[in-house]
């Protein structure tokens, strides 16, 4: 009975892999990438993205209106503000338009020393963003999104029947269990150790992939037994006829006593006559680094507090959200816990690699076996390597 079961997990371990492995490659090489994503946008387009002046900083009233006079397409103001990523970047600037294939994104980048326009473009068509929709929804959209969640989840029942088949060899010997040996033996000996080594991360990179791809379903059924808090209802300001309205600089300044130890981040200008402003900052301590939680709600004209969200008001639910995204980019432990999820993210491409090889081996054996029998010649073992023997869960001694 219990051959059969290790069997069973054997057969599901080798065809998962062998099905949905070319996919997992794919979407861990493109998660190695997005990793550093912003870093390799700088690199690859320095005249965009960084700035070459110095001085003073403009007003960030003074930024919004240069992104609005340069902006070339079909809206009629910004909808976002994103501060600059590192010291000599530039700010980016939203548009929300409408095309033929729905809504489309459109950031404009602004010089902070100067208030220059430094270019446009369309998320999703600039190489770094359309890795990202390859990675999260396979260039698909909605069913992308799904295949990617339902191969997360085959990642999971993989991962754990590899742990499942590995853990005799590591009751047998630690040495058989972890030793990469030359030859025949290589590329099995490869495909367990590095399986192993990684089974952990893997198991929280896939786990929070699957989260993000269906978020909602993760929401709902979770808010059936702990308290999650929504955002903010619906917000409006207090319309005044012929008063103007807070500027960008002034409404940061208000928000700001709210938080005055936190680093503002992004900033949502009021869209319409009773529109809001929503400032963000991020806190000293925020799980998220590269984008900050701590919101403000202020009315557009009298800078009245309409909404305050912070993370440390949160739910034990709301925090389990919050660290999804740190735990799948490795942000939630700084710059190490990035350089681990990137080299996390090429385990797949070695697992497959290996695991083609070594059942190619496997099946190329059996059909040796087969031709030999037919020939009337006598039999030999049923497994003709170590590899095959230990894949087959036979006992394999201790290495001298």
């Amino acid at each position: 009975m219990k051959n059969t079961l290790r069997k069973s997990w054997l057969i599901l371990h080798r065809w998962l892999g062998l099905t949905v492995g070319a996919v997992l490659v794919l979407v861990g090489l493109t998660g190695s990438l997005l990793v550093f994503d912003h870093a390799i946008d700088e690199w690859l387009n320095p005249t965009l993205l960084l700035s070459q002046e110095s001085g003073d900083r403009k007003p960030v009233a003074e930024v919004v209106a240069a992104a609005e006079a340069g902006y070339q397409g079909s809206a009629n103001q910004a909808v976002s503000v994103t501060r600059p990523r590192v010291d000599h970047g530039v700010w980016t600037v939203w548009f929300s338009e409408r095309s033929e294939e729905g809504r489309r994104f459109v950031a404009v980048h602004v010089d902070p020393f100067t208030a220059g326009v430094t270019g446009q473009r369309v998320w999703g068509e600039d190489l770094m963003s359309w890795v990202y929709r390859l990675h999260f929804r396979l260039l698909a959209g909605t069913p992308g999104a799904v295949i990617v969640g339902l191969v997360g989840i085959i990642a999971i029942v993989s991962i754990v029947s590899g742990v499942y088949l590995w853990w005799p060899l590591w009751k047998n010997s630690w040495r058989a269990a972890f030793a990469i040996r030359k030859g025949a033996r290589f590329s099995f000996d490869l495909h367990k150790s590095a399986g192993m080594a990684s089974a952990v991360f893997l198991l929280v990179i896939a786990f929070t992939g699957v989260y993000m791809e269906f978020h909602d379903w993760f929401r709902a059924a979770i808010g059936t037994f702990a308290e999650v808090t929504d955002p903010p209802g619906e917000l409006t300001s207090a319309v005044i006829e012929k008063a103007d309205r807070l500027s960008p600089d002034e409404a940061i300044a208000i928000a700001q006593e709210r938080f005055p130890g936190a680093t503002f981040d992004h900033l949502h200008p009021p869209q319409g006559a009773d529109g809001f402003y929503e400032v963000a900052f991020r806190q000293p301590g925020e799980v998220q680094t590269s984008y900050g939680r701590s919101q403000v709600f202020l009315d557009q004209y009298s800078g009245e507090l309409l909404a305050l969200r912070r993370p440390q008001d949160g739910t034990s639910a709301d925090a389990f959200f919050a660290w999804q995204f740190p735990l799948h980019n490795g942000e939630a432990f700084g710059l190490l816990g990035r350089w681990i999820v990137f080299v996390i993210g090429l385990t797949p491409a070695v697992l497959y690699v290996t695991g083609v090889v070594v059942w190619w081996r496997r099946a190329g054996s059996r059909r040796r076996q087969t031709q030999r029998n037919r020939k009337g010649d006598s039999p030999t073992p049923p497994a003709e390597s170590a590899e095959g023997a230990e894949a087959e869960g036979e006992r394999v001694p201790a290495l001298a």
